[in-house]
């Protein structure tokens, strides 16, 4: 044999289920591989030794169970069965003229619903503007107020009232939050390394 086997026909020889002309041509190449030789002979021992340690034929654990699992797979695998004429007549007509129909039906009533008047807290209907009126505790005080865009806030401004003195703390009835660690993400301070005992 001029040519080397490829690699199918060589595993095949490997194993000793070659037969016939391919045989006899790999044999004939075989003869000037000694390492071809001796990896046959190596598998040919490999497989005397597991066919003395391994018993021929072994019965599954629970052959019912194997079996069913077995079924059950080849059933997952076989194409499912042609959709009938009455699933293709729902899926292919009836499922988007229903789908419209429902539609349909959801705006008219939509668009024909009454809706409920609707109150404020006085009791008048909502359709007549009412004016705001801001509640002050004390008589003869007036108030006013207006958002702030600029400062993005809305402003009450009190009439009747004394000017609060410049010296007046709010410190006790202001909501400061106090600053977390939890709520930081980088910090400017370098923390010294932990020193080891050694």
């Amino acid at each position: 044999m001029n040519t080397n086997p490829d690699e199918a026909t060589l595993a095949l020889w490997l194993d000793d289920e070659l037969a016939g002309e391919d045989l006899a041509a790999v044999e004939a190449w075989a003869l000037t591989q000694p390492e071809q030789l001796a990896a046959r002979e190596e598998i040919r021992h490999w497989r005397a030794t597991m066919a003395s340690a391994l018993p021929a034929t072994e019965e599954p654990p629970y052959p019912e169970f194997f079996n069913s699992r077995v079924l059950q797979a080849i059933r997952e695998l076989a194409p499912a069965a042609a959709p009938s004429r009455r699933s293709f007549l729902w899926k292919s007509w009836l499922m988007p003229v229903a789908a419209c129909a429902g539609m349909a039906l959801t705006f008219w009533a939509g668009t024909n619903a009454i809706t409920p008047a609707e109150y404020d807290v006085a009791g008048a209907p909502k359709a007549i503007p009412v004016e705001p009126v801001v509640y002050t505790p004390e008589h003869g005080v007036g108030a006013e107020w207006f958002a702030s865009k600029e400062a993005s806030a809305t402003v009450i401004v009190l009439k009747g009232v004394a000017a609060i003195p410049d010296a007046t703390d709010f410190s006790a009835t202001v909501y400061l939050p106090a600053e977390r660690e939890i709520d930081s993400t980088a910090s400017r301070e370098v923390k010294p390394a932990m020193e080891t005992g050694q």
